[in-house]
């Protein structure tokens, strides 16, 4: 169902502080739980694959459902739908927050993941319908971006801070009462409306989006521990393959399809899909393993951890607006490129950090990092909205952002495989150089990958950890190494599309761009 405007005074502030607080709710849990990772695995004693699930889980579910989180409000009806989704939101806070295991602690994030999916849509919506004019619009847009960039560049350092003074779970905590508060406003202040029939909700392209992109970050998340060849890891990858396929003829052949495909004909929002994936899987990636390299490596505290993401953050803050203005003089092209190749040399000069690197030459990296990403997201984006038509840049939108999303989730489960190979082949080779049994070193190996206290005969404390420490290390620098090599060649990407309007796209009728 889908609301229609209110007539009326002008709604109360309340009602635009509920929208928000859903916009900034479902963007601070996008980063603020990467501080406490490190707290995570020792209390719940988790394991490396574990750990990326907690973060996956988050964005798998948010990305995998937001695409059609908007038309689920719309049949809600969109207060309906922002009251709800809030209460979903809340109580999967309060499931992680309690968590007494890992598995309930991934099962709590999904929960979250799948009600930011319907708050984003739903909070744009409401601000378009509860201030209609158009300046008024821009202006609560403009702020809810806002907002919502805050909460993503800044939740490292207020998850730190409350990690510091509470525990962990105080950063799902403060959820709680955000989240209550939101809702009460939105149940006294957003006015209902009459509603009429919305567009079908396309449940199979949910399911079979959702499965594919599940089974195949499970496949890759989880084949160092299970074995690549066991039957379990190939039938995962197996499902994903039939899952892809089935989705791709289901979309093709749908009216209402949860993904437009037609969209795809024009190679410029081809090349922006690409790059935006891009940037979720090296750019976006970058700060779940930079919080590793703190914590694991560095033996930063929690609120170190989130002081320490405050160079990249700056970087954005500065860099994101100022690439409006480039793009404007200069074309989307070359800015996008050149924010690409910057964060390609920040992630690249991250491989050659290690526990010894001062603080002061990480953060020149970052800032690259961070002005990369500023750089390249905004006119990638305006690429897309650009590349369709205009009756479906609401779709185009959507699908960048899906993707960039989708992007970080392989990027987490791609780099994580590769990360925890390399850390447990290479403290394998440490321990048996230093004269401990092979058999004893492999029990300790993987003792210390399932997030369990490891023990050596005959091998001092200090020194295993100093083991452990610098082949965690090790493993880092290759994970750099392969994020900067995919933003190093997706830079390339916009150069290759000519840079005239794109014909294809204005040839496609408008009613068929998505069959």
């Amino acid at each position: 169902m889908t609301e229609t405007a209110p007539s009326g005074t002008r709604p109360p502030i309340t009602a635009a502080l509920a929208l928000f607080s859903a916009g900034f709710l479902a963007m601070l849990d996008l980063s603020i739980s990467m501080v406490a990772l490190s707290p995570i695995r020792s209390d719940l004693h988790a394991s490396l694959s574990a750990l990326q699930w907690t973060v996956d889980a988050y964005t798998l579910c948010f990305a995998g459902l937001l695409l059609v989180g908007g038309l689920i409000s719309d049949r809600l009806g969109h207060r309906t739908g922002l009251i709800v989704s809030l209460a979903l939101f809340t109580a999967g806070s309060a499931v992680c927050m309690a968590a007494p295991a890992t598995s309930v602690l991934i099962g709590g994030r999904a929960a979250q993941g799948a009600a930011a999916a319907i708050l984003v849509p739903t909070s744009m919506a409401l601000i378009v319908r509860l201030y209609p004019e158009p300046k008024q619009t821009a202006r609560m847009l403009g702020l809810w971006s806002a907002l919502s960039g805050i909460a993503i560049a800044f939740g490292p350092v207020l998850g730190g801070l409350l990690v510091k003074l509470v525990s962990w779970r105080a950063v799902f905590a403060i959820n709680l009462p955000l989240g209550l508060i939101a809702i009460l406003f939105a149940v006294v202040s957003v006015p209902k409306a009459r509603r009429r029939v919305a567009a079908p909700v396309d449940v199979l392209g949910v399911v079979l989006g959702i499965t594919w992109a599940f089974t195949l970050a499970f496949g890759v998340i989880e084949g160092a521990v299970h074995g690549w060849a066991s039957p379990l890891i190939v039938g995962s990858f197996v499902t994903a393959c039939l899952a892809l396929a089935a989705f791709l003829l289901v979309e093709r052949r749908r009216e209402h399809a949860m993904l437009p495909l037609g969209l795809f004909r024009s190679p410029r929002f081809s090349a922006a899909s690409v790059v935006a994936f891009a940037l979720g899987f090296s750019l976006s990636t970058a700060f779940y393993f930079l919080s590793l390299y703190y914590q694991q490596v560095l033996g930063y505290s929690p609120l170190q951890t989130g002081i320490g993401f405050l160079p990249a953050a700056l970087a954005i803050t500065v860099a994101a607006p100022l690439a409006g203005q480039l793009a404007g003089k200069y074309g989307a092209r070359p800015v996008t490129t050149s924010g690409l190749a910057i964060g390609a040399a920040g992630l690249f000069s991250m491989a050659f950090v290690g526990p010894d690197t001062p603080f002061t030459m990480v953060a020149w990296m970052l800032v690259l990092i961070g002005t990369g990403l500023g750089l390249a997201l905004p006119p990638n984006n305006h690429t897309a909205l650009n590349a369709a038509p205009s009756e479906r840049a609401g779709a185009a939108s959507g699908t960048v952002e899906t993707l960039m999303q989708f992007g970080t989730v392989v990027g987490i489960a791609v780099l994580g495989a590769v990360h925890a190979s390399l850390f447990k082949d290479n403290l394998q080779e440490r321990l048996t150089s230093q004269g401990v049994d092979p058999s004893a070193a492999g029990q300790a190996v993987q003792a210390v990958a399932s997030g369990e206290q490891a023990t050596v005969p005959g091998q001092p404390l200090p020194a295993l950890l100093h083991s452990v420490t610098a082949a965690f290390s090790h493993g880092l620098q290759w994970v750099w190494v392969v994020a900067a090599a995919v933003a190093l060649l997706s830079a390339l990407v916009p150069l290759l599309i000519r840079r005239q309007p794109d014909p294809s796209t204005s040839a496609v009728p408008a009613g068929q761009v998505g069959s």
